[in-house]
């Protein structure tokens, strides 16, 4: 395996230079040379940031962000920029914009750092956006959701107090806040990324997004964001759509209650009362939006069930148990929905059929069929692997997954065979094993893919993965998906525990490979 080690380099400029202004001019000159706006990989080849698709690294133990070639063209380092003072698990999310802009949420500072990415031969840190006249930003942003219709609009989940879960920075009585920022794209007229509402939340807890939108069957269904808190386990409706007007990204009056009488008595709890502002038990673990059947998914982890959500009647119209009867013993603890929205992938683990192994096991559910059940699927079967994190390529061909080395739970036994530093690639069609990939020693592994092809339909070219201890600098490898191979591993901050691939076109293509959430 090669080692390549750069220095970073350490980005301390003015925030919102005239030269800031001028890289619109300079991307809508060059947008018809580079098609930077198809999200193809083709273009010049210069050292331009037109045409260098980048891995934006987060170094937690840092608060920085290393920035990462993936063309293999001059130093793989591009440059480190700080995104606020240097704290433990600071930096929340990071995603980017229609407009080009980079948006990284800091949880200790209550700021977003609006990033840009071409305006020089470096992404530049422009400003730190938290507050916009009246308007600031809620308190604890950590994940940021980037609107799949209007792509210049990026959400934040702002999580509150952790002590209380309430943001005391908008503030709200009853729970978190969700912001909602906004940039123009190239060209004069166009506005610089700012804060434009904050909102307040019913619930508390970690906040997950999905958005329904109009399909085939329903093409006037306005757009909406469903926003879950997990400690209070209700799910938020927020008006995402334009033609809602001035009440745009309000939460609205109709809120969906998860909380399930039976589930509720089987945990050792009072069954519901019928109202919202009494917590329950459901803790709403991710939410996703099925173009294939028009409903809203969520995966309800204290329940152990998946819910599916009418977007039009608000209302809950199916429910299924993913958790295999006997004489399964498998626990499934990660749901993700497949590219085409037809299946929930399931993925978990069996700790107590083998007391030498820990197997790690995967499941789906069929959407489209008349009745929702969870399938546990006898292949593959992995001993000694506890699954991790997972990204489906968005042609659906491929499927990767890291292997987690925590040994929590585990019996001296499993935790001396548990297997570790592994990346798994799959064939979805048939969820076989394609391959297993050593990755260097760490604590801990995060990942991203380098999508190329045809709109909403690409396939990897490349693989991002980060090693990462705290408190020492780590690495990430960068691999070829075409042979599955590492081709370089390259230095980078302390902790390196986030990995974000972007590239011009990127946000327009639709061709970001899907998370688990």
């Amino acid at each position: 395996m090669r080692m390549t080690t750069c220095p970073a380099m350490a980005m301390n400029r003015p925030l919102w230079r005239p030269r800031s202004f001028a890289r619109h001019g300079l991307c809508s000159a060059l947008l018809l040379l580079t098609a930077c706006g198809s999200g193809g990989d083709s273009g010049p080849q210069a050292n331009s940031p037109l045409s260098t698709p980048m891995a934006l690294v987060v170094n937690q133990d840092d608060t920085t962000m290393t920035t990462v070639r993936l063309d293999g063209k001059h130093s793989p380092v591009i440059g480190t920029l700080s995104l606020g003072p240097a704290q433990s698990n600071a930096i929340g999310g990071v995603t980017f914009s229609l407009g080009e802009w980079i948006f990284v949420t800091n949880t200790s500072t209550n700021k977003v750092a609006a990033i840009d990415p071409i305006g020089s031969l470096a992404p530049i840190l422009e400003d730190f956006l938290d507050v916009n006249g009246p308007v600031r930003l809620g308190q604890r942003p950590v994940r940021i959701y980037r609107d799949p219709v209007d792509k210049e609009v990026l959400l934040t989940m702002n999580e509150g107090d952790p002590v209380t879960g309430l943001d005391t920075v908008r503030p709200c009585p009853n729970g978190g806040s969700v912001t909602a920022l906004h940039n123009s794209h190239l060209s004069v007229g166009g506005e610089r990324p700012h804060v434009t509402t904050t909102t307040c939340l019913s619930g508390k807890g970690e906040h997950f997004a999905a958005f329904s939108r109009p399909t085939a069957a329903a093409p006037n269904r306005l757009e909406i964001a469903f926003v879950s808190s997990k400690t209070t386990g209700l799910i938020s409706l927020l008006l995402a759509d334009p033609a809602y007007g001035v009440v745009r990204w309000n939460e609205s009056i109709v809120k969906i209650d998860l909380c399930d009488s039976a589930e509720e008595q089987a945990l050792g709890f009072p069954a519901c009362d019928g109202t919202v502002a009494t917590p329950n038990h459901a803790a709403p673990a991710g939410v996703f939006w099925s173009q294939a059947t028009g409903k809203i998914y969520s995966y309800l982890s204290g329940y152990g069930t998946v819910v599916e959500i009418d977007p039009d009647t608000f209302s809950i119209t199916r429910r299924v148990d993913i958790i295999p009867p006997l004489p399964s013993h498998t626990l499934f603890h990660s749901v993700g929905i497949t590219p085409n929205g037809q299946s929930l992938f399931l993925v978990g683990e069996d700790i107590t059929s083998d007391l030498t192994q820990v197997i790690g096991r995967f499941g789906s559910i069929d959407l489209t069929a008349p009745v929702l059940s969870a399938t546990e699927l006898s292949f593959p079967q992995l001993s000694g692997i506890r699954p991790a994190r997972f990204q489906f390529t968005p042609d659906g061909v491929r499927l990767y997954m890291t292997q987690s080395n925590d040994v929590s739970n585990l019996n001296p036994a499993q935790a001396a065979n548990l297997r570790r530093d592994l990346l798994f690639i799959f064939d979805p069609s048939f969820i076989s094993l394609v391959t297993e990939l050593a990755l260097p020693p760490a604590e801990m592994h995060a990942m991203d893919l380098w999508i190329a092809g045809p709109q909403g339909a690409g396939s990897a070219k490349g693989v991002v993965v980060t090693n990462a201890t705290a408190g020492v600098n780590g690495t990430v490898s960068l691999i070829n998906a075409a042979t599955n191979t590492i081709t370089g591993t390259i230095q980078v901050g302390r902790n390196p525990k986030q990995v974000t691939v972007y590239y011009v076109g990127l946000a327009a293509n639709d061709n970001q490979a899907t998370p688990i959430w």
